[in-house]
């Protein structure tokens, strides 16, 4: 069964997606129909919880094994998000769907797993009588499954977590994160503009969920108010720290630390002397480490934080401004603490581009080095070049990566 998932499945979302777009261009330029299959499980959080993730594997593998025994070799499969699976019927038009459709749906009835029977929601599209692009195709797939399930939108991902539903995120979810060894370190590039190459990588927080990656925004706020904030952060910059030496990642690594942990090293709460004294012994020079403040949901005065970024750079580190200009940004503050790098906060990007030149200006003005965040299509880079911006991030330059 193992040998048949691994030839038969596209182990990897993205590449998934890149197949499809071939086939959408190559079925566009024919004139031809294809179809896609989207199959859901239903109850797999729930065998997961009860019974651990060996057995949710197991059924993962099952599932891939119908699949692969219910489509003809020339069609295409493979492990989408969560607990799902996406099918691409070659030269198939809608009833010829439907007839696979079925067919899957019979054997997955057959399916049992340690006395669990596995539930899944199938749904399926023709092009181009259901979208006229990839996108559309997969988000019309999304939406008839969020339907079927009684769900307002389908569950999150880091790239969609913006514009979809938050699920809840429980103190169990949590715990288990830890105890699951699923709390991981996401990896973003950073393009050194002057030089035109990537300068390091800025260190994000996620949540491994089923083949998702949870974002850092929907779990921040119960984490620190059950005090697992430092625990959470111990991971991240353990893990990180290990990518680096295993040559995953080089350069200077940027450490985003939540507004959270910013108030705790104001108030003495956590220190990050520990932090040093692990990279000392890796190997990995103080310089080469960026710790970012982000300007929102800070509570700690101007003073408290020249106190901390005073000690910041006594420990070697740069000190980088996040989201700057929005929210709880203060010139005060900026012009007391001297950040090394300041990081414009997209929304000027994409919402007041008119106002960036003065911006950047400015800071330039001030010596500091300047970062454009929301980078995302090539016009963007080319005014964050025109204007003098020294570094720029976003899913343009690279999304964040977790890596395994």
């Amino acid at each position: 069964m193992l040998d048949l998932y691994k030839e038969t499945f596209i182990p990897n979302t993205q590449c998934l997606k890149d197949i499809l777009k071939k086939v959408f261009y190559f079925h566009e330029r024919k004139g031809r129909e294809f179809s896609l299959i989207l199959v859901d499980i239903d109850n797999l959080r729930q065998i997961n919880r009860e019974k651990g993730y060996f057995v949710g594997n197991k059924v993962l593998l099952l599932v891939a094994d119908t699949i692969a025994n219910s489509i003809r070799k020339s069609d295409i499969a493979g492990k989408y998000k969560s607990g799902s699976f996406l099918i691409i019927l070659l030269e198939t038009d809608k009833e010829g769907a439907k007839v696979v459709s079925e067919r899957l749906a019979k054997r997955l009835a057959d399916i049992q797993v340690e006395g669990y029977s596995v539930s899944a929601t199938i749904t399926l599209c023709s092009y181009p009588e259901d979208g006229a692009s990839p996108e559309e195709l997969l988000n019309f797939l999304e939406e008839q499954t969020a339907k079927a399930k009684g769900k307002n939108k389908p569950i999150i991902t880091f790239e969609s977590f913006r514009t979809r539903k938050k699920r809840e995120i429980t103190v169990w979810d949590l715990i288990s994160a830890i105890e699951e060894n699923r709390v991981v370190p996401a990896f973003q590039p950073i393009l050194n503009l002057k030089r035109d190459s990537i300068e390091g990588y800025e260190v994000l927080m996620r949540i491994e969920d089923q083949g998702d990656y949870i974002p850092a925004m929907a779990f921040i706020d119960q984490i620190y108010e059950l005090s697992l904030l430092t625990v959470f952060e111990e991971i991240i910059f353990d893990k990180a720290i290990n990518a680096w030496l295993a040559g995953k990642v080089s350069g200077k690594l940027f450490f985003n630390m939540p507004s959270y942990f910013i108030n705790y090293l104001a108030k003495g709460k956590t220190k990050l002397e520990d932090f040093k004294k692990e990279l000392t012994k890796a190997g990995i020079p103080a310089e080469d480490v960026v710790i970012e403040i982000p300007e929102i949901k800070i509570t700690a005065t101007t003073e408290e934080l020249v106190e901390v970024v005073s000690n910041i750079r006594a420990l070697g580190f740069k000190v980088a401004v996040d989201d700057f200009g929005v929210e709880n940004s203060s010139i005060e503050r900026l012009l007391k603490t001297k950040p090394d790098i300041v990081k414009i906060d997209g929304f000027f990007l994409k919402e007041e581009r008119n106002m960036l030149r003065w911006i950047v200006k400015g800071l330039k003005k001030l010596g500091y080095a300047v970062a454009m965040e929301h980078v995302e299509k090539a016009e963007d880079l080319e005014l964050a070049k025109k204007l003098g911006a020294d570094y720029a991030q976003g899913f343009y330059i690279g999304r964040p990566e977790v890596l395994t």
